[in-house]
């Protein structure tokens, strides 16, 4: 286990840099309308070496609405060297901590969405996994998050949590079998988070990385660096019958002082997606299946209990070669 301390996250760490790596600005949020609907964000722009992705999705209970364009050349989005700013035609983040701003759009079923909101952090930003070699990941793991849903013509005003990570690195790296993540930004009640729970498997079986973070006075995050995953139902989606993909599950963690267990229910209503960059390795291809879900459960530490019971945000990601 570890303690990680807040980390400053600058205007030159939040703007595009020039690096044959990628780098991505990355949010999600969990949002309830005035008459208790829930839609949860997901928004993804990525700059990579090839070409320039522009990943998002609303999720209800019932539907994905689907805003993502893939393999957009070079230079397409309009970025900035210093704080976020980043734009796709209309659509944008725009900010620099604790302040951020994200406008998306798109035609659903011959229907005009739109969402727009502004996310203001209620915890400091932190580092993660700060020993692991060839990334630089930072996150704050909560945000009050407040804007306007417009479908039809018709728009409501949604609030909820919310978090964003600001990554380089690469995505697909040789040798990796599969990652399964869960983010739960509003886990209870404020300051209370865990913005990340991630583990990685390599091709022979073993463990590339494993990590469940979490804070419960907003001020300091503490890493369960042991983490067991215990998958109990699984289902075969439309189109990627090849994975059994983990739709109930139970994870628990332990460290110094503490442990978690949390059972996670996923809603099918998924974002699939293959090979959705242009990787420069001629070996590359992945699929992964992004969406919303649910969590229950407890996390103890240094004595006392914190329940969870909150939306959540996660995905399976499979790796392959060529």
């Amino acid at each position: 286990m570890s303690i990680l301390e807040p980390a400053e996250l600058t205007q030159d760490l939040e703007g595009t840099y020039y690096s044959p790596k990628m780098q991505w600005w990355c949010a999600h949020a969990d949002l309830v309308d005035e008459a208790g609907n829930d839609t949860a964000l997901y928004f993804w722009p990525a700059l990579g070496s090839l070409d320039e992705a522009w990943i998002c999705s609303l999720h209800t209970k019932d539907e994905v609405i689907d805003l993502t364009q893939l393999y957009q050349p070079l230079g397409t989005f309009k970025t900035s060297r210093s704080g976020v700013d980043v734009q796709f035609g209309n659509q944008y983040i725009r900010g620099t901590f604790p302040e951020y701003d994200i406008y998306v759009e798109g035609t659903h079923n011959g229907e005009e969405v739109s969402l727009e909101v502004h996310m203001s952090a209620e915890t400091p930003a932190f580092e993660a996994l700060p020993n692991l070699r060839g990334i630089t990941w930072h996150y704050v793991p909560r945000f009050t998050v407040q804007g306007t849903l417009t479908r039809g013509g018709t728009s409501t005003s949604v609030k909820g949590a919310g978090y964003l990570e600001r990554r380089r690195g690469r995505f697909w790296t040789p040798g990796i079998n599969r990652g399964l993540w869960e983010s739960i930004p509003g886990a209870g009640d404020s300051p209370f988070s865990i913005p990340l729970f991630y583990k990685v498997w390599k091709n022979d079986g073993s463990i590339q990385l494993q990590t469940l973070t979490f804070t419960v006075d907003g001020k300091s995050m503490v890493d369960f660096g042991d983490v067991e995953v215990d998958i109990q139902e699984t289902a075969k989606l439309p189109g990627f019958e090849e994975i059994d993909h983990p739709m109930r599950y139970r994870l628990t963690a332990e460290g110094d002082g503490g442990s978690a267990s949390i059972d996670v229910v996923r809603n099918p209503n998924r974002l699939a997606l293959r090979d959705y960059f242009d990787d420069p390795d001629p070996r590359a291809k992945w699929a992964g299946l992004y969406g919303a879900g649910h969590a229950t459960g407890v996390v103890t530490y240094q004595g006392q209990e914190h329940r969870v019971d909150a939306p959540t945000y996660g995905s399976a990601l499979y790796f392959y070669e060529k």
